[in-house]
């Protein structure tokens, strides 16, 4: 009891501090953070990309502009992909930490909680890898994988496969978000728009077969 208590108390300060930075610091802010750091700028960015599953105050695709834009596609790609390997490594032990038992606690529905879970022993890395790809927010799933019973290397395979694709399609729309007339910026964000509509375009697909 006193572990769970404790562990709340931890996750409210996180949280609160979470809410600080929203409210007080943009992607503006962290970018000119970032590039007063002169030449620690990239272990500066990719220290902020593997603690931001903690402090959830920017989203990941604002990262990966802030990496087009002061890195360019290819560095930018590059320091994404080990942020974003080690930011994969803080979610799922966070949520370790955390522990099973303190989100049951919390779960509204504890069978579909433990539906969920089974699934995931089953099926782990193929649901991991699609939720990737398909561009589900990258610390939730994370999150996930780390309350459910999937194994650290299914999960970590699955996660690292599609990482360095996608780092490079999301740094590149980055690095010409300031020139949206040229072809670039127009293909990467059709792609971007093509792949987010993926879950939606197969829901609606299976609806309509089961109708």
């Amino acid at each position: 009891m006193l572990s769970t208590l404790l562990k709340l108390v931890i996750t409210l300060g996180i949280l609160a501090i979470s809410i600080f930075l929203v409210l007080h610091y943009g992607v503006e802010d962290v970018r000119e953070a970032i590039k007063q750091s002169g030449i620690y700028a990239p272990l500066v960015f990719i220290l902020i990309c593997i603690v931001k599953p903690i402090l959830i105050f920017l989203p990941s695709l604002g990262l990966t502009v802030i990496a087009g834009l002061l890195f360019g596609p290819v560095y930018g790609t590059l320091y994404v992909v080990i942020g974003g390997a080690g930011s994969t490594l803080t979610g799922f032990y966070f949520a370790k930490w955390l522990g099973r038992d303190f989100i049951e606690r919390l779960a509204r529905n504890k069978k579909m909680f433990s539906f969920f879970e089974d699934w995931m022993r089953e099926k782990g890395r193929n649901t991991i890898l699609a939720m990737r790809f398909f561009n589900l927010p990258w610390d939730m799933v994370s999150y996930w994988a780390g309350f459910t019973g999937v194994s650290f290397k299914d999960f970590y395979l699955a996660s690292l496969i599609p990482l360095i694709p996608m780092s490079f399609l999301y740094v590149y729309f980055g690095s010409t978000i300031l020139s949206p007339s040229k072809p670039g910026f127009i293909i990467s964000l059709l792609i971007i728009l093509a792949i987010s509509s993926i879950p939606y375009i197969r829901k609606r697909y299976r609806g309509k077969k089961n109708a």
